[in-house]
């Protein structure tokens, strides 16, 4: 009789010494946002969002940089939402500040500081070399300004990605295009913005301020007879059918912005911070030589679909820039601060 009874203890001991063994073990894959500070290295999961479709220049930059980032950091998890799927880029960047965001690729709203609209300034610059000068994220006077609002945002900028320079499209030809000053006979549509406003009404379009929203039913039910504020390449994107003629008149640099939570960013050690930098810098210049081979690209997309593309000689462009510069620029600096004393200082240098 003792002898089953010990016999039985025994077999009880070992059946709980097994079933510790095999279930006791912690499971450390539990998912964390990378900027709260919660869960492990191994667990982290960034959430990085940006506005175009799949398949276009901004989804593959986003997935090549997102994919050289999971490859050097230990454990990071990235979680791709293209075509504002988190919402428009307005929503996106608040997002960001609060860390719900981790990164983000997408225009720059002004809607926490207005004075950001000067990154889209008209003729602030017209060509790549002063693009590069003004725009660089090492020392560009725009870019450190952009760096500096968005901090204030809980926000780190990590690199710029030039898109194009603006353009103005039209279903109907405009006249007197080499003339600055002359009147063009056509209708356009603006952003709702003043100094885009003031300087297409000073180079002779009827101006209507709209939504872009709008603007594609704008253009098919005549209501306006073109667009100004985006360049050859959002064009093709979003009114491709519409569109007989583009001016590549280079009104003012449309960048996107790649950047991240500061809670995130100062969550990374100091050599993984290092790395990101690293990273961001070699995506940067690539983004830099896609959209000057883009600039080619666009124009002869147009051109082989039937669209008469107008490419202003250098001087033509400079008589335009002299144009809004003398006659525009006093009317709407007000808009950017203080900032604009120093760029007004660096475009006289």
């Amino acid at each position: 009789m003792k002898k089953k009874i010990l016999s039985a203890l025994l077999a009880t001991l070992m059946l709980a010494t097994m079933l510790s063994g095999c279930g006791g073990k912690k499971d450390d894959s539990t998912s964390s946002n990378g900027g709260n500070g919660s869960g492990t290295v191994s667990s982290r999961v960034w959430k990085f969002s940006h506005t175009r479709a799949e398949g276009t220049d901004n989804d593959i930059m986003a997935n090549k940089f997102a994919d050289s980032l999971m490859e050097n950091l230990d454990g990071l998890q990235i979680d791709m939402y293209p075509n504002n799927q988190l919402g428009d880029y307005t929503v996106v960047q608040e997002a960001v500040g609060l860390d719900e965001v981790q990164l983000m690729l997408g225009s720059m709203s002004n809607g926490v500081d207005p004075t950001l609209s000067v990154q889209i300034a008209p003729y602030l610059v017209n060509n790549w070399d002063d693009a590069y000068e003004f725009y660089n994220s090492d020392d560009g006077i725009i870019t450190n300004y952009v760096r500096e609002s968005l901090e204030k945002q809980n926000i780190h900028l990590l690199a710029v990605m030039p898109k194009y320079f603006g353009a103005i499209m039209t279903t109907k030809p405009a006249s007197n295009i080499e003339d600055p000053a002359a009147n063009k006979g056509v209708k356009i549509r603006v952003p709702q913005m003043k100094s885009f406003e003031s300087f297409a009404s000073a180079i002779g379009f009827q101006t209507t301020p709209l939504p872009i929203s709008d603007t594609f039913t704008s253009l098919q039910t005549g209501v306006v007879d073109g667009a100004c504020g985006g360049g050859a390449e959002q064009y093709w994107s979003d009114y491709g059918e519409l569109a007989k003629y583009i001016y590549c008149l280079r009104t003012h640099m449309e960048n996107h912005w790649l950047y991240m939570s500061l809670d995130t960013w100062n969550s990374l050690s100091a050599d993984e911070q290092e790395t990101v930098t690293k990273l961001a810098k070699e995506w940067e210049a690539e983004a830099y030589q896609l959209a000057k081979d883009n600039e080619t690209k666009y124009i002869d997309l147009f051109t082989e679909k039937g669209v008469e593309v107008y490419v202003p000689s250098q001087d033509v462009v400079d008589a335009y820039a002299d144009y809004v510069r003398t006659n525009v620029w006093p009317q709407i600096a007000s808009e950017y601060g203080d900032i604009w004393n120093d760029i007004m200082a660096k475009v006289n240098e």
